[in-house]
């Protein structure tokens, strides 16, 4: 262990590397880049999921302006993983699996729903729009993982898991991304 003056130092320079600003601007190009992806896959969307793709991106739009972009790049990554989910097919091809990559896959599932219900968990009254894409996220991947359709499982798994981490904010805020929402939608 180094001596407490050269831990300090050590401290203070992980601290000047890691400044605010830096975290903002990383989340800033991390929105970017989910938005970029979706705006592809969205064009191959069926409605139904283009609506709810769309739902969170207005989301998104709204947590940008008011200077949130952690969490606008938390809606853009699960409406990502949303988007691929509903272009895996939804029945499993007849591939046939090794049992270690089906007890992988079956721990990697658990451990995304986990963390999922972990940060969701007293959250289950948040947004309308977020709420609703979220538990249909998390009840498809179920049914996904059920019906043996892994990799469309997966990613409602990892949708479920990034709209959790949304900071759900108050009815203010949510009033305006429900009329965001209907203007994108007409």
């Amino acid at each position: 262990m180094p001596p407490p003056k050269k831990a300090a130092k050590k401290a203070v320079k992980k601290a000047a590397k890691h400044h605010p600003d830096h975290h903002q601007a990383s989340d800033l190009r991390r929105a970017y880049e989910h938005m970029s992806r979706v705006e592809i896959l969205q064009k191959s969307l069926k409605p139904s999921y283009a609506k709810a793709v769309t739902a969170l991106a207005a989301l998104a739009r709204q947590q940008l302006e008011s200077g949130s972009n952690q969490e606008a790049a938390d809606l853009l990554r699960g409406s990502e993983h949303l988007s691929f989910a509903a272009l895996a097919e939804e029945d499993s091809k007849k591939v046939q699996l090794s049992d270690v990559l089906v007890q992988s896959i079956t721990e990697y599932f658990d451990e995304m729903i986990g963390r999922a219900d972990e940060h969701w968990e007293g959250h289950e009254e948040g947004p309308g729009a977020l709420t609703a894409i979220y538990n249909s996220s998390r009840k498809n991947a179920t049914k996904a993982f059920r019906n043996g359709a892994y990799h469309r499982a997966l990613e409602f798994a990892r949708a479920a898991e990034a709209l959790a981490h949304v900071k759900r904010e108050g009815p203010h805020k949510l009033e305006q991304g429900k009329k965001a929402l209907k203007l994108a939608a007409q």
